[in-house]
């Protein structure tokens, strides 16, 4: 076993787990809940900014709308192992594996791990018109994107994740222009912030410098990301890494446009542009094993017990396209939804890289630095909703939605870092009107995959069936206020005033309705 030495033992090369952790992962990264859900592409409010900041521009009153909620979910994964493994204490390099070294308990169903994360979310948004029926400018705080796991740290699924938590808010700017009573436009620009933790059990046997290392003494061997199962999951090659305190910085725009054909009929269309993301943060794993601190270190190689160092992981949150329609069906219905068409098709890989001089082996020609491509070959999706809106009372509305997103993560690359499948949505929602002035809003969010089975996941890392649902709730406070006029011109003489008054334009027809959720000023 002494052959093992040279590339075969760079431990940065645990650091692939960095692509574990769901960063981008689908629709499962997408907040269960990011503004009020009387909020959406043809609402008429301050999350527009978010939304569709073409609706700014309708917007006559300045407006403030703020809200706190709580995420519970319930994530839950039964392994099923398809493959052969060898007995993970022993070493053999090369397969076909000799039979009498295949454990025979390794095989078929393994014991569920279940993960049930709890969160606070929160957002904040404002609206302020500063050219009376035309221009309002708007800002936006929120977090678009949210998971955190916590499984097992013994479970089938460590080779996957243990813990991870990933978090993007974003600040937000924006402004609505309306042109007339039928079209508006808008456009805000975002500065992204992102945060994330990991923890995993690497497997060495997956990796090619593993692999490399043992070509180069002469050792056959079967190691490298096209590992089969024989020889994976062994306990020695298995090491236990973390990604803590990781920061990325983007930035990112969107544009809007809404049409009125009628004073019933609102039209949305909004483009969300891309966001590079670069995590930069510390890693390290744990080589406190004989093996990786002893035994070779007559040929040169030894490493520290603990091997820490700088690390990034860089990948793209993906375009996004949505129409939204709206249409009032009398004094107290509305009916409205959207069609979301999101390119995580973009996503192709995480690119992972890794620095310390830990990792570095003059004598055997290793660097401080190693990068990886990893290939997760997602697929775009889709995201439909419908909601219904009745005002039972001049104070009260209750709502009501329905809704789908279609799966990213295809068979060969989903994890339980990524528990996505075919989602359902639904949600209940209700507006108590306190005043002319100031409105609560309550919401009830829920989501859920039906269980998915999965068969053909890549060198069976990732069969089994996965089973997810979320729920939220959430609450807000929205305040509207009039903005501050301009100051008033100096009196004029007789005839500058006739002159001034014969000479000013009629008041423009107040804009098509919005809907029966706002009727209230």
């Amino acid at each position: 076993m002494r052959l093992l030495s040279l590339r075969a033992l760079v431990p940065a090369c645990a650091l692939v787990a960095l692509a574990v952790p769901g960063s981008a992962r689908a629709s499962g990264l997408d907040a269960p809940i990011v503004t009020s859900g009387q909020s959406h592409p043809t609402a008429r409010d301050a999350a527009a900014v978010y939304w569709n900041p073409a609706n700014l521009g309708y917007l006559k009153k300045g407006e403030v709308l703020a809200g706190v909620g709580l995420i519970v979910g319930d994530i839950r994964y039964d392994r099923e192992r398809t493959g052969a493994y060898q007995t993970p204490d022993t070493l053999q390099f090369n397969a076909p594996i000799d039979p009498s070294y295949i454990d025979g308990m390794k095989t078929g169903p393994s014991d569920q791990v279940k993960a049930n994360p709890v969160a606070p979310s929160g957002n904040f948004f404002l609206a302020y018109p500063v050219v009376k029926d035309r221009l309002t400018l708007g800002l936006g705080i929120y977090v678009p994107f949210a998971a955190a796991l916590k499984f097992p740290k013994t479970g089938a699924q460590k080779w996957q994740a243990q813990q991870a938590f990933i978090a993007t808010s974003q600040i937000h700017l924006g402004a609505g222009v309306r042109i007339n009573d039928f079209v508006a436009l808008g456009a805000g620009v975002a500065y992204v912030l992102g945060f994330a933790e990991l923890s995993k059990m690497q497997d060495f046997a997956g990796v090619q410098e593993f692999a490399d290392g043992l070509n180069t003494l002469g050792q056959k061997n079967s190691f490298g990301p096209e590992a089969p199962t024989e020889v994976r999951e062994l306990d020695v090659l298995s090491r236990p890494f973390s990604l803590k305190r990781a920061i990325a910085h983007g930035v990112t725009f969107n544009v809007g446009i809404t049409v009125n054909p009628t004073r019933r009929l609102n039209i949305a269309l909004t483009y969300f542009h891309s966001t590079a993301m670069r995590y930069r943060g510390k890693f390290a794993v744990d080589l406190n094993d004989p093996f990786f601190t002893q035994d070779l270190a007559a040929q040169g190689l030894q490493f520290k017990p603990l091997v820490r160092g700088d690390a990034t992981l860089e990948y793209t949150l993906p375009k996004r396209i949505t129409l939204g329609l709206g249409y009032d069906i009398g004094e107290r219905w509305r009916v409205d939804g959207f069609v979301q068409y999101v390119r995580y098709s973009e996503l192709d890989a995480f690119r992972v890289t890794a620095t310390s001089p830990d990792l570095a082996q003059p004598k055997l020609g290793i660097g401080d630095t190693l990068a990886v491509n990893l290939p997760r070959l997602w697929k775009d999706s889709i995201w439909v909703e419908a909601s219904g809106r009745f005002r039972a009372t001049e104070r009260i509305l209750v709502s009501a939605t329905l809704g789908y997103q279609s799966p990213a993560s295809p068979a060969k690359t989903i994890d339980t870092a990524s528990p996505d499948g075919q989602r359902i949505i639904g949600a209940l929602g209700g507006v108590l009107d306190v005043s002319p002035r100031v409105s609560l809003l309550a919401d009830a969010r829920f989501q859920g995959i039906a269980p998915r089975e999965v068969r053909g996941s890549d060198y069976d890392l990732g069969n089994g069936t996965y089973r997810l649902f979320i729920a939220a709730i959430a609450g807000h406070l929205r305040a509207r206020f009039e903005p501050r006029a301009p100051p008033r011109m100096p009196p004029r003489t007789c005839f500058t005033g006739q002159l001034s008054h014969a000479l000013r334009p009629r008041r423009a027809p107040a804009p098509p309705s919005s809907g029966a959720y706002s009727r209230r000023p």
